[in-house]
């Protein structure tokens, strides 16, 4: 193991020793790499053998770091990765990372040759940018040929080729030397709804699709439109691939659909209270003095603020776990700084540790998980984990034991 300042020189055996480890800033995250190898195998043993699963990491690993999470789940069994943008898949490639990427949005002219270059599949939607493309490989002299799926357009009304236009399109990339066709996919739009009427519809115009390219001879090699949601709620959609975003980060898509055991939140965010102190009856603590203590209480201040992700709107709503009891967030979240109150019979002092999220397990105390927050804050779990700013260490933990670390000094592996 290569040497590491930020830590002590305690041995350490598990993620709660990592927390206590660590010497660098005063609040991080701690991601969970082996929660993430369990949540895949927990998706894979949902959707059977002969259903791949490909792993999405667009949006930076949705705020938990996208090339550990994406070597994390090829080793876990996922067969491809996805991402938004070509920088994203160019990443991943540039690590290392041979595995098959597709990149879902639109691609401008300007991108075509580095994403040539770096091998990612794409998402083709008209005859235009398909022949674009094929010139462009061309021209670069690729020696492999470019890998791209057609989206088609069921219902979400934002990115993919109409239903008329798809026969058209597919027969287009079949006559053009430099494109291979791997598949046809599509997005649905309200798989995490209670009604199932408009997934139905949507698949049901995918599958028309799909049967009038196949009595035109066109064969479709892979077809995919199962998101995390639609993956948990509806086997008969997950066809020959799912795309797994947020579930497999342990987040769940809605309220409503929870995740199998025995998966969980992948990411926990810790800190140390940096300064403890008493509040007499009537003081107002924070911006706008929006918090009037009712008596004399005891606070304390935890330095993360909504620069770092946590929410402005968790003011006065959020708690932290402070040895394993509630205590609340008292007054505004600042940019870089929250008060809450020390419960009532708690003895601390600063350097105290407090679980600002954790994994709904003992092991992380009362804390609230990221998609508790996210509905304390008015928002969505995808938000909340996405937002983690750049600034709040990351350190990826495997076996007990810290492997890796992302930061403002960029990311470092330590094993």
């Amino acid at each position: 193991m290569k040497t590491n300042p930020e830590m002590t020189a305690d041995p350490v055996n598990s993620t709660h020793d990592v927390a206590a480890a660590w010497g660098g800033r005063s609040a991080f995250a701690i991601v969970d790499l082996d929660a993430l190898a369990a949540n895949i195998g927990a998706i894979r043993d949902c959707v059977g053998a002969d259903v791949q699963v490909m792993a999405v990491v667009k949006g930076n690993g949705y705020g938990h770091g996208a090339v550990p999470i994406a070597r994390t789940a090829i080793d876990a069994g996922a067969a491809a990765l996805g991402v938004a943008t070509v920088d994203e898949g160019a990443q991943l490639r540039r690590a290392g990372i041979e595995t098959p990427i597709l990149v879902f949005g639109a691609v401008g002219r300007h991108e075509r040759h580095q994403a040539i270059g770096h091998r990612l599949g794409l998402v083709v939607t008209n005859e235009a940018f398909a022949r674009a493309l094929a010139a462009d490989a061309a021209s670069s002299l690729a020696k492999e040929l470019v890998p791209v799926h057609v989206k088609i357009d069921t219902g979400m009304r934002r990115f993919g080729a109409t239903p008329a236009d798809v026969p058209g399109l597919v027969r287009t990339i079949a006559s053009l030397e430099k494109l291979r066709l791997d598949g046809v996919m599509t997005h649905l739009a309200c798989a995490d709804a209670e009604d199932p009427a408009m997934v139905t519809e949507q698949v049901a115009i995918f599958d028309r699709c799909l049967a009038e390219l196949e009595r035109a001879g066109l064969p479709v090699p892979t077809q995919h439109l199962a998101n995390s949601a639609a993956t948990l709620r509806f086997p008969a959609f997950h066809r020959n691939v799912v795309r797994v975003g947020i579930a497999m980060y342990g987040l769940v898509p809605d309220a409503s659909i929870p995740l199998p055991a025995p998966m969980r939140p992948v990411l926990t965010v810790h800190g140390r209270v940096v300064r403890v102190f008493d509040l007499s009856p009537q003081d107002l603590v924070g911006y706008g003095g929006t918090y009037r203590s009712a008596g004399d209480e005891r606070a304390a201040l935890v330095p993360i603020g909504y620069a770092d992700g946590y929410r402005r709107g968790l003011s006065s709503q959020g708690w932290m776990s402070l040895q394993g009891q509630r205590a609340e967030v008292i007054g505004r979240v600042s940019m870089d700084q929250t008060v809450v109150r020390v419960p009532a019979g708690l003895t601390i002092e600063a350097g105290e540790q407090v679980v600002i999220a954790g994994d709904g397990t003992p092991a992380t105390g009362v804390a609230p998980t990221l998609d508790d927050l996210a509905a304390l804050a008015g928002t969505i779990g995808y938000e909340m984990a996405t937002g983690l700013a750049l600034r709040l260490p990351k350190l990826y933990v495997r076996d007990g034991k810290l492997v890796a670390i992302a930061d403002l000094h960029g990311y470092r592996e330590l094993m």
